[in-house]
Order: structure tokens, then C-alpha cells, then sequence
């Protein structure tokens, strides 16, 4: 396995994360919305999630070499029980040659410092329920389903 580094991120890596936007948007996905709806809900959630928020972050994970293998988006947020400040993984993403290779678990692991680092007692994230890789990623790191929001279509 390569050294990986983790940086914060600066103004010349908003390119790489733009980048990176197809794979989040091209994940396994409910059968009800194509890959046109997929790709407008991820320009929208990537919009919402970088706008100024205090306390935000976002990390880049970095081999060996300098080249960027991912990064991770946190922001503060609120648990939908208790009303309390939580982290918040707004989104996470690596390259596809850094698949497996740690890179993620890295970031993860950096979420868990920020939010600690912040007083934080939870740390939340969503995730499409057919993205089994990542749904199974998140579980094996700890994280547990809360809730799970049902959709019919009709």
C-alpha cells in the first residue's frame, strides 16, 4: 500500500473534486430514476454542500507522488432525534484507481478526528440504499442505520 497524506483542500483542488462528480452521481441507484436525474441531484447536492458554512471542511487524500487519490466534505450538522450538533459527511469520494487501496478509510478516519475535535458525540452521512459497496463500507467502519426513508413509485 502507497503512503497516503491528507491535506486540506485549497482553491486548486476544486477541479479534481468537480472531477470526481461523475462517480458519485454514476453509483448504483433506485431503478426509478436514471442517470440524468442522478447526475442533477448530485450538480445540486454538491452546490448545496459547498457553500460557505462555518466549521466546514474538506480534506484531500494525496499518494506518495502528490496525486490526489479522494476527498472528504464535512460540515456541521444536527441528529434528527435528539436536535444535537453532529459531523456530517456531506460527501466522499476517491478516484477509481484508489479503490481499495485505504484511501477512503483514511478520510473516514479523518472525519472521526474532526469530529471529535468539535465536541461532537455522532457523526452522520446518507447513502443511496443500492450502493451496496458503500452501505457495507459505512457498516464495517461502525455506522449503523437510524432511519431509512421508503419511496413508491407510482
Amino acid at each position: 500500500m502507497t503512503t497516503i497524506t491528507l491535506r486540506p483542500a485549497t482553491a486548486d483542488d476544486r477541479t479534481f473534486i468537480d472531477s470526481l462528480s461523475p462517480r458519485l452521481s454514476g453509483v448504483p441507484r433506485p431503478g426509478w430514476h436514471d442517470l440524468a436525474a442522478m447526475e442533477g441531484f448530485q450538480d445540486r447536492h454538491m452546490a448545496a454542500s459547498f457553500e460557505p458554512v462555518e466549521g466546514a471542511a474538506t480534506m484531500v487524500a494525496c499518494g506518495e507522488d502528490g496525486r490526489r487519490l479522494g476527498y472528504i466534505h464535512l460540515r456541521p450538522g444536527q441528529d434528527g432525534v435528539t436536535e444535537e450538533p453532529c459531523g456530517y459527511i456531506s460527501l466522499i469520494t476517491t478516484t477509481k484507481d484508489a479503490e481499495g487501496s485505504g484511501v477512503a478509510t483514511r478520510l473516514m478516519a479523518a472525519a472521526e478526528d474532526w469530529a471529535r475535535g468539535r465536541g461532537y458525540r455522532l457523526l452522520a452521512l446518507d447513502v443511496f440504499s443500492d450502493n451496496r459497496r458503500a452501505v457495507d463500507f459505512y457498516r464495517r467502519g461502525g455506522f449503523k442505520t437510524e432511519t431509512r426513508r421508503m419511496v413508491k413509485p407510482l
